[in-house]
């Protein structure tokens, strides 16, 4: 912005020095002396609540909250993100976009991941969300709006979006929305959309299982052709060759 300061409207050889001098140059000056002390207070409190800052002010608190402006055309260098530990818990568990890109939870028991304030529509919100499994009894529950990925995740009912965990370990999940929460992408970023188990029997069915997953046993290759209900055989197998 240009700046309403005037610094050539203050006459710095006023008074002369050996001679009377009209009082009329002495007002002016302070006129125009408190014009630009008002002009300066009004453009530095513009500044104060605009500009980015690397420390707080004097007598504030720290807030580079941008009110979603746009920054283009940067260069980054040695940034991180926000990590947020939500704990051992079980249950309903939030996850607040606004907290940080990073959450980790542990778990306590079973858990249902619930999400909150992702970024308005039109813009692309994406948090990772690291869930330490302690117990393979433990199972997560993604949210009704994750439509997009899920069906082919590891462990997964689709109908009920509850995953069961075949092992204990960290395991994180990336989520993304476009359209402020109302439509959610999850990707598994510690293990393979196809799973290659090894049980017996397989060609009938377990819980969890989907289109696409793949089996083998002694004898036979099995691939699940849909999802499992209980009873029907999903499962169609070819005999292993011996070479």
């Amino acid at each position: 912005m240009a700046s309403n300061i005037n610094s050539n409207n203050v006459d710095g050889t006023y008074p002369i020095a050996g001679q009377d001098n009209d009082t009329q140059g002495f007002r002016d000056n302070f006129t125009n002396i408190k014009t630009n002390f008002t002009n300066a207070k009004t453009e530095i409190e513009d500044l104060q609540s605009k500009v980015v800052l690397k420390s707080a002010l004097t007598g504030t608190t720290l807030s580079n909250a941008g009110g979603a402006a746009v920054m283009s055309d940067f260069k980054l260098q040695d940034m991180s993100e926000t990590r947020v530990a939500k704990g051992t818990t079980s249950g309903t568990v939030t996850f607040d976009y606004t907290g940080g890109g990073y959450q980790t939870v542990t778990t306590s028991g079973s858990v249902s991941i619930a999400f909150t304030n992702f970024s308005a529509s039109g813009s692309l919100s994406r948090l990772r969300v690291e869930v330490t499994v302690a117990n393979v009894a433990h199972t997560l529950t993604l949210p009704s709006s994750v439509t997009i990925g899920a069906d082919t995740l590891q462990g997964i009912v689709p109908s009920t979006k509850v995953i069961t965990f075949d092992a204990i370990g960290t395991y994180i999940f990336e989520f993304t929305t476009d359209d402020a929460g109302t439509t959610v992408v999850v990707n598994d970023l510690t293990r393979t959309r196809v799973k290659l188990d090894v049980r017996t029997p397989a060609n009938v069915g377990q819980s969890g299982d989907v289109a696409g997953f793949t089996s083998v046993d002694g004898s036979y290759i099995y691939v699940c052709t849909g999802t499992y209900d209980g009873s029907t055989v999903i499962w169609k197998r070819a005999a292993i060759s011996a070479y």
